[in-house]
């Protein structure tokens, strides 16, 4: 396993454990995760849709038919939509929490960023949000150290020259990304005005931003 893997395993599992201790989530809660997928090929145990229990009670939405199906064909209970994230078709307040992980970097544009806050704040009582620090000096998506620093979205621009492919499982020239806008704090708590920005970190510092917010207390 890369470092990096071993990274971001260390990180979904400080993630979960935060989630469960904030959240407290509990059978009689509706929760909905946007933007979740699995591996059909393992059960991977720092995705909260495999360790959440009570699967009855639980929603997810993803953009993909792929991940939905996935989702539908090993967790038959659960309800899985395929609809964008920046329009939920649940009523207000729906769901006791919602729950994102590493979704809203992938909008592409800071006004779709903020259109799937306003989404999440309006369907659900509290939510749990997280997303890359974008001033972390390490970009784990294209895996290039310290574009992250560049102004603006010349960052982009560098991933456009040469940028990770995670399929391949190699570097690759002319890549474009244009679905991804990383996010500073400064940003996110803008997206989601009211809300605690909870910075956790896994290295020297912090690599992700989590936005806590409704109904909750958050020490």
């Amino acid at each position: 396993m890369s470092v990096f893997s071993k990274l971001s395993l260390i990180s979904r599992a400080r993630k979960l454990e935060l989630f469960n201790r904030i959240m407290s989530p509990a059978e009689n809660m509706k929760l909905l995760d946007v933007g979740a997928q699995i591996n059909p090929n393992s059960h991977n145990e720092h995705q909260l849709i495999d360790t959440y229990p009570w699967k009855h009670n639980f929603a997810v939405v993803n953009i993909s038919q792929e991940h939905v199906s996935a989702i539908k064909k090993r967790y038959p209970e659960v309800e899985a939509v395929v609809c964008d994230a920046c329009e939920l078709p649940w009523p207000d307040k729906s769901f006791d929490v919602v729950f994102s992980n590493a979704v809203i970097e992938h909008l592409g544009s800071f006004e779709r960023q903020k259109k799937m806050s306003a989404e999440i704040m309006r369907v659900g009582k509290r939510w749990f949000v997280t997303t890359p620090n974008r001033w972390f000096p390490f970009e784990f998506h294209m895996r290039l150290p310290l574009v992250t620093w560049l102004p603006g979205d010349s960052y982009l621009r560098i991933g456009h020259i040469i940028s990770y492919n995670h399929i391949r499982g190699k570097y690759m020239f002319g890549a474009k990304r244009d679905d991804l806008r990383l996010m500073s704090a400064r940003e996110l708590q803008e997206c989601f005005p009211g809300s605690k920005i909870i910075k956790q970190r896994v290295t020297f510092m912090a690599e992700t931003l989590i936005a806590v917010g409704g109904d909750v207390a958050v020490n």
